[in-house]
């Protein structure tokens, strides 16, 4: 590779940073280049103020995009350490000797949430144990037809039951959709119409289809197929909810996403049980863990997407 200033380095790797996942592809993050570091702040004005209030998933999110990060620095030759102080996340790289190419970084470009029902195949347990438990963050690993499966699937149905009945969650899941190729383009985020697999619609027709499909039922119908696909469910968590713990569950979030795309695993999100209090509370005395359940996603095989969700452009401040 050329020889690249800190600046146009730290301007690749962000590029990396931003195919993170995020809660209704809202990108919440913006990104400063000060000396040897990368600093990412949270975007507030991407929040999601009804489905994640204490801003969870947000951080979740921003983890995910420094282990992307720290995965892309690791591939061009550079070590790097984060850490959380006073509302930002400071990553700081430094050129390494001998270079030791990390193997997930090929892994980025490829991951996707799932959109659809699972082959139904079975995944070899031991492609799933990879990844062990940390100090602050944790995850279970449970098949498909096991007892604890049951329970999450039951906490879906319920969730699925308050959310879709629920007005103001909506309303802000329809205005993160983008249901034509113009809306795409001014936005390069949301929910778009061709990666959910919808045929393009201008937005007032595209609201009042959707709108019709938004109710408990259509949503436990959709959601039973996706979890009777699927192979596994797991369940990731942290010791304690603070934006530490978030961050830090994100890199190791991601991480994992990254192994089980390079195993051509596929994988979708079903968060109903975390983002709703009481569920919360319910789902970790049934499946009696000690820590708090964060992010749900159901894992199986699957075809690879036609359209990946949109990324806007970086901007980078000096």
């Amino acid at each position: 590779m050329e020889q690249l200033t800190f600046f146009e380095l730290a301007k690749l790797l962000i590029s990396f940073a931003v195919l993170a996942p995020s809660g209704h592809n809202s990108q919440p993050w913006s990104f400063q280049v000060v000396d040897n570091e990368i600093i990412i702040t949270p975007d507030y004005s991407k929040r999601l103020d009804v489905v994640d209030k204490e801003n969870r998933e947000l951080f979740i999110s921003l983890g995910c995009a420094v282990q992307n990060l720290q995965t892309a620095a690791r591939h061009f030759g550079y070590n790097s350490d984060y850490i959380y102080n006073d509302g930002k996340i400071v990553v700081t790289l430094t050129k390494q000797d001998v270079c030791n190419d990390d193997p997930l970084f090929d892994a980025i470009k490829k991951r996707h949430t799932h959109r659809g029902s699972f082959t139904g195949e079975k995944i070899p347990a031991n492609l799933l144990q990879d990844i062990k438990n940390e100090e602050n963050v944790s995850f279970m690993i449970y098949d498909s037809q096991s007892r604890e499966s049951e329970i999450i699937k039951r906490k879906i149905a319920e969730g699925n039951e308050i959310q879709m009945s629920d007005t103001a969650f909506k309303r802000e899941l329809i205005s993160w959709m983008r249901f034509n190729k113009k809306q795409v383009n001014e936005t390069h985020n949301g929910l778009c119409y061709n990666v959910l697999g919808f045929p393009a619609t201008p937005k007032p027709i595209g609201r009042k289809i959707v709108g019709m499909f938004l109710n408990p039922k259509a949503q436990n119908k959709t959601d039973a197929a996706v979890n009777a696909s699927a192979s596994h469910f797991c369940v990731f968590c942290v010791k304690e909810n603070n934006v530490q713990n978030w961050i830090d569950l994100g890199v190791f979030l991601e991480r994992f996403l990254l192994k089980i795309t390079s195993d051509g695993l596929s994988y979708s999100f079903s968060n109903q049980p975390c983002e709703i209090p009481s569920l919360n509370q319910n789902l970790q005395q049934e499946l009696a863990v000690n820590h708090y359940p964060s992010v749900i996603i159901r894992v199986g095989y699957g075809k690879e997407p036609k359209n990946f969700a949109p990324r806007e452009e970086v901007v980078v401040r000096n």
